[in-house]
């Protein structure tokens, strides 16, 4: 492993602790040698970049200034990429620079997967073995998918999926907050939540947090009959001609086309229909998204509001589906470039991040992946000062804390352009353009084309 001089020196003189217990403090290292002058003290400082999605002012910058201020031989600095096509193209292009990027956050696994390929991104097994870092113990046995019997990345947080409900209107229609369910309790709760029409209408449901996205809610919805892979059969072909797939679509058309329930995904788009404003203006009575909602929630400066929150988890395909997390997993996939200089200093902070360094993100919704997060403290930091007032306190940790596996993917071949076949067809069932059972034999003939191209 190639390590820059400088960086040894540093070592050498740092005493750091690995993290320990439930500290938010960063660990500390010693400033100086004795005798070393501020100027030679400056030159050894070690000064890693950091990338990632979230908005500084959402956390990063705080956990990245709790970090320096407690360690002044290892100085980072966060760079935020946006989340999307050109945002990932750019971090892409300072990896293969060198020097501009020395950790990374990945939020989806099949950009991982083709870094990972490309060598952008540092094993970290020789790390974690050196530091006696304790995999299982922090993270639990299910919480990484090594590639080729290698770990690369660590997840910073668990992304839960959910339905937020507004109580005011279920309580008008007696409805209980559900505990389990169907979707086609989820329907019969959409039909009876749904009253008005016109500008006065109050919509049942709506997914996703701003227009809706075809592909991801069809991927959460049927892992929880199918498990991992669900969109990959063992030969090798698209599985689109399940039963669970067409299920799905059918049941979206039903909502929106037959009972007017959810908008319907062309006058969504077309109207820039956004799923939270909606909700919390009373326009929405069933939400659809999970996390990504909290911020929002507890934001009543923009979104005035004066209804609890309630929360229930995904709806299942059947009684019978078994992966009831079948949303919900692991994310901020966390990784050390293969290109950095500074890899020792990296996995120093990256243990930290990893486990109780990302405090600070906890507020907008990021439930950390360490298991020996505070699940009460976690709950106090996401749901804010008297969380009675804007939640169902109770309902929230039965849903965010529920003890149930995660579906981990593990196969990612041409996903991208599967997605894109899946957003295009099933959008064309959904405005009626085609069946539900066409929509689906398309998506097989198209995927299974795109999968046979080497």
């Amino acid at each position: 492993m190639k390590k820059a001089g400088l960086t040894s020196l540093v070592l050498c003189i740092t005493l750091t602790a690995v993290l320990s217990g439930c500290s938010t403090q960063a660990p500390t290292t010693t400033g100086t040698k004795t005798g070393e002058t501020g100027k030679e003290a400056a030159k050894n400082v070690v000064k890693l970049k950091f990338w990632g999605g979230v908005p500084e002012e959402a956390g990063p910058k705080q956990a990245v200034d709790n970090w320096n201020q407690a360690n002044p031989d290892i100085q980072v600095e966060y760079v935020r990429f946006v989340n999307d096509e050109s945002g990932n193209t750019k971090l892409e292009t300072a990896l293969l620079a060198g020097g501009q990027v020395d950790l990374f956050i990945n939020y989806r696994m099949d950009k991982l997967s083709k870094r990972i390929d490309a060598g952008m991104v540092e094993p970290l097994d020789p790390f974690i073995q050196k530091t006696n870092f304790n995999m299982e113990d922090n993270f639990g046995k299910d919480a990484i998918h090594k590639f080729k019997d290698k770990t690369y990345y660590i997840p910073a947080i668990i992304l839960n999926d959910f339905v937020s409900l507004n109580k005011t209107f279920l309580d008008e229609a007696k409805l209980p907050i559900p505990t389990s369910w169907t979707w086609d309790q989820y329907t019969e709760y959409a039909q009876k939540l749904t009253k008005g029409e016109g500008a006065n209408k109050r919509w049942g449901s709506y997914t996703d947090l701003l227009q809706p996205k075809i592909y991801e809610f069809l991927d959460k919805a049927v892992k929880t009959e199918l498990g991992a892979d669900a969109f990959y059969k063992a030969d090798g072909t698209s599985n689109f001609d399940h039963p669970a797939m067409k299920k799905y679509f059918d049941i979206m058309f039903n909502l929106e086309q037959k009972l007017k329930a959810q908008p319907p995904i062309a006058e969504a788009k077309t109207s820039k229909m956004e799923g939270i404003q909606l909700y919390l203006t009373n326009k929405v009575a069933m939400h659809w998204i999970g996390t990504a909602s909290l911020r929002n929630i507890k934001n009543t400066k923009d979104y005035p509001h004066d209804f609890i929150t309630a929360f229930a988890p995904p709806p299942k395909l059947s009684e019978n589906s078994k992966f009831l997390g079948g949303g919900t997993g692991y994310l901020d996939f966390t990784t050390i470039n293969s290109r950095s200089q500074n890899k020792d200093a990296a996995w120093k902070f990256m243990q930290w991040y990893v486990t109780s360094g990302n405090e600070p993100l906890i507020a907008g919704g990021r439930v950390p992946a360490w298991k020996k997060a505070d699940k009460d403290k976690v709950a106090k930091l996401i749901l804010g000062d008297n969380p009675e007032k804007l939640f169902d306190v109770e309902s929230f940790k039965r849903v965010v804390f529920a003890d149930v596996p995660y579906v981990k993917d593990t196969k990612f071949d041409k996903l991208a352009e599967m997605q894109k076949i899946v957003e295009e067809e099933g959008e064309r069932a959904l405005i009626g353009e085609q069946t539900t059972e066409q929509a689906v034999k398309a998506m097989k003939l198209r995927s299974d084309k795109v999968l046979s191209e080497k």
